[in-house]
């Protein structure tokens, strides 16, 4: 069986894995057999993670673990969260555990770096709609600088017109890197195609978005598209589609 940017053999694998040593892994765990779908998780989580933070794994196979797996999938994401890496707290959002919303909020609690609080923001807004996420989005703004470049894919998870009007509002940063992503971003969602272009020809400017800002048809269109955007893009580092199904798995397994 093949899925976009990962193939995942139908059979039980029992190869025995090799995790980094940063990780906190029990003793055994790597060692089969495993399900093809809890293999996939151990090893694109804790040994080869590349294809996962550089956004080129379809996620769905995550759907297909079993309810032990699942828990067993979920324990290990808790036990490494305090290690800070930003796919192991994104990994507790895409695995829907909501018993990691103390340790998730005691982390924001005590971080001080802007780029990191929005990720763990973002994972307590995807996993519980927490709003302590558009107050990170809403200090990252207003203290300027490049921090919202990287979590501009971010903004969408708010699934709705608030995306839009962040977005717009971010034309206005001094910082031209940050204009030039949102600028090409926002001509990504109206035009259904990535903006590669360099900014001044882009087909729409800045200007085009703050003098439609308040056309309702024109906040239909975008904001049908960022709800789009969320429900297709499934791999890597965007957890935020909307409609992710909550994990049923299979009875009796």
């Amino acid at each position: 069986m093949t899925r976009k940017g990962l193939k995942i053999p139908v059979a039980i694998a029992s190869s025995s894995l090799r995790f980094r040593d940063s990780y906190h892994i029990p003793e055994g765990v790597g060692i089969g057999p495993h399900s093809s779908a809890f293999e996939a998780f151990l090893r694109n989580w804790f040994s080869d993670t590349r294809a996962l933070t550089h956004g080129e794994l379809d996620l769905s196979f995550l759907q297909e673990l079993t309810s032990d797996e699942l828990a067993t999938a979920r324990e290990l994401i808790r036990r490494n969260l305090r290690l800070g890496q930003v796919h192991i707290i994104q990994g507790a959002a895409a695995l829907r555990d909501t018993e990691a919303l103390p340790v998730l909020r005691a982390m924001l609690e005590a971080e001080d770096n802007a780029s990191k609080r929005l990720t763990i923001a973002g994972a307590l807004w995807n996993l519980q709609r927490d709003p302590v996420f558009i107050t990170c989005l809403e200090r990252a703004k207003k203290a300027g600088g490049r921090t919202l470049a990287a979590h501009l894919y971010d903004v969408l998870w708010l699934d709705d017109e608030r995306a839009l009007d962040f977005l717009i509002d971010l034309l206005d940063q001094r910082d031209a890197v940050v204009q030039t992503f949102v600028l090409s971003l926002l001509n990504e969602l109206e035009f259904g195609r990535q903006a590669v272009l360099a900014a001044r020809i882009l087909p729409r400017q800045p200007n085009d978005y703050r003098d439609r800002r308040s056309d309702p048809a024109f906040r239909n269109l975008m904001t049908a598209a960022i709800r789009k955007v969320n429900r297709e893009k499934k791999g890597g580092m965007s957890f935020g589609w909307s409609e992710w199904p909550v994990f049923e798995p299979p009875q009796g397994t």
